[in-house]
This record gives C-alpha cells, sequence and structure tokens, in this order.
C-alpha cells in the first residue's frame, strides 16, 4: 500500500489495480471512501481499462478475430509499477504483456496519477498507444463513497446536487448488462436528486451525454460533503448494491454495449480510437468540504 498526503488529505492507492484504497480527512479523520465490505461490495475504487461496463457476451472481434473480456476490462486485477513518488504525488505504469495481448490486442502503455493539493484529490489517467495501429479502448472511474456518517442519518437524507438545472433521462440497463437505447426520466428541469436505495434495484443509473460537468454528495444533516469534478467525461454512472451504505460516482468515456451490438469493438458506442503512437489523457478532481 502507497501513502500521500496533503495538510488536510490522506490517501492510500492499492498497486493492484491502481485502486484508491483510502481518502482520509486529516482534520477530523473521517474516511470517505468506502471500505470494501464483502457483505455489499468488496471494492471500493476499480479503475475501469480498456474496457468498461459489459460486452455482449462478455467478447467481441477486431479484424475478424474474436476476444473474450469480462466486464470492465482487466486492469482491476493487474500489478501496478511505481514509477514516481512524492508525499503529494505518485504515478502507477501498467504495461501490455502477453497474458494481456490474448484479451486485447494493443500494446500501451497505462498510468495513472494521484495527487493531493489541500483538500482535493486530482487521479489522472493517461494512456500512450505503442501500436503500430489506431488503438480501441474505453475507460472510466468507479470510486465508492460512504454515506451515513452520523447515527442520526439515513441513506434518504443524501442527495446529489449537479452544477446545471437540466432534463435527466438514464439508460435502461438490461438484465445482461448492456443497453436497449430506451430510458427513463430520473429528474425533470432540475438539479436536486434525492437518493433511495429502490433507484438501483434495476443495476446504476446511467445519463449518457450528461450536462453536469461536476456532482455534489451532500446530506441534510451534515455540513460536510464531496464534491466530484469529472470535467470532460461525457456519461456518469450511480450504483450501489441496493440497501448498501455508500454511493459510487462513475463518469466513463463509454457505455455498456447496446444489445443489438456487431461486436466490433471499433464501432462500439463511446470508444475511443488512438492513433498510433498518440497520447490520451483526462484528469478528474474529488473535493472534500469540511467546515
Amino acid at each position: 500500500m502507497h501513502t500521500i498526503q496533503s495538510e488536510h488529505l490522506r490517501v492510500c492507492v492499492n498497486p493492484i489495480g491502481a485502486e484508491l484504497f483510502n481518502l482520509t480527512s486529516r482534520k477530523t479523520n473521517r474516511e470517505y471512501l468506502w471500505q470494501g465490505d464483502p457483505t455489499w461490495w468488496g471494492s471500493r475504487a476499480p479503475v475501469l481499462f480498456p474496457i468498461l461496463c459489459g460486452m455482449r457476451g462478455n467478447a467481441y472481434t477486431y479484424k475478424g478475430k474474436p476476444y473474450t473480456m469480462t466486464k470492465h476490462g482487466f486492469v482491476r486485477y493487474e500489478e501496478f509499477a511505481v514509477v514516481d513518488k512524492s508525499e503529494s504525488r505518485i504515478t502507477f505504469e501498467y504495461t501490455d504483456n502477453e497474458k494481456t495481448r490474448e484479451m486485447y490486442p494493443f500494446a500501451f502503455v497505462f498510468r495513472v496519477m494521484f495527487g493531493v493539493e489541500g483538500n482535493t484529490l486530482t487521479t489522472e489517467y493517461r494512456v500512450e498507444n505503442k501500436s503500430g495501429e489506431t488503438m480501441y479502448f474505453s475507460t472510466g472511474a468507479h470510486e465508492a463513497f460512504n454515506v451515513m456518517h452520523e447515527a442520526s442519518e439515513t441513506f434518504e437524507d443524501y442527495y446529489l446536487e449537479f452544477d446545471t438545472d437540466a432534463d435527466y433521462h438514464s439508460e435502461i440497463i438490461t438484465p445482461e448488462g448492456l443497453i436497449d437505447g430506451k430510458t427513463y426520466p430520473v429528474l425533470l428541469n432540475g438539479r436536486i436528486l434525492p437518493l433511495m436505495h429502490n433507484m438501483f434495484d434495476n443495476d446504476a443509473v446511467v445519463f449518457r451525454n450528461v450536462a453536469s460537468k461536476r456532482v455534489f454528495l451532500k446530506s441534510k444533516k451534515s455540513t460536510a460533503f464531496i464534491e466530484y469534478d469529472y470535467q470532460d467525461a461525457p456519461n456518469v454512472g450511480f450504483w450501489q448494491k441496493p440497501g448498501a451504505p455508500y454511493i459510487c460516482i462513475e463518469p466513463w468515456f463509454g457505455l455498456p454495449d447496446e444489445a443489438s451490438h456487431n461486436g466490433k469493438i471499433e464501432e462500439k458506442y463511446g470508444i475511443i480510437p488512438l492513433e498510433a503512437s498518440g497520447t490520451w489523457a483526462w484528469a478528474h478532481n474529488i473535493i472534500i468540504h469540511e467546515e
């Protein structure tokens, strides 16, 4: 486990999956990150690469050759190398290898960089295409945050506040974890979304081409809150196992496969084409607000 810190935050990261392991206020000693209780969900903040969500049949083709890959890709199970570290910053790196090429034919370097300054944690993903051809990938974040910090709080005391008033329609997730092009209204002409466990009875709430670029996780019974700035990520999902004491915020570059998708990775909705020798980067910020 590796630790970085600022005067306000202490952050621990697991080299397996470059997964955020702790996000702790040094002022209040409050742990904001879900701690992976397997009773509900054993992960904390998996990094999603080189695909996210599910593919039809957990499979795809590239240049006519079939490949299989499980939901959210493979790097979350792999050990990253630490290539740079200071008191407040750390960079993890994972490179393609014989094992990955059985699932994914491209040569790449994938870096995950964490930095803390004041009350802000910045996480950056950087992809380098080492192939001699265009590389196709999706990526995204999946941080889970604790709720019900106070004994008097219930899950229904929490709400999401977007930075933009808009109509928010969720994709419908099929039992196979795919999308079928249908949506349903979650929030109309507003920005405040009260949280209820039954929102997640049919899997995640997923907004495609979301109007907002940041969301706040707040409680009616606390002045502390989380600000999540996902910047230019086009899609965002929210998820929990119904009844669990956490909520996941998941900005995505991509979506689950459409139920009718032909399986070609280069034609997958939201897939990112990265030219040979090209570099792609995205950063998001988690800001902890306390009095």
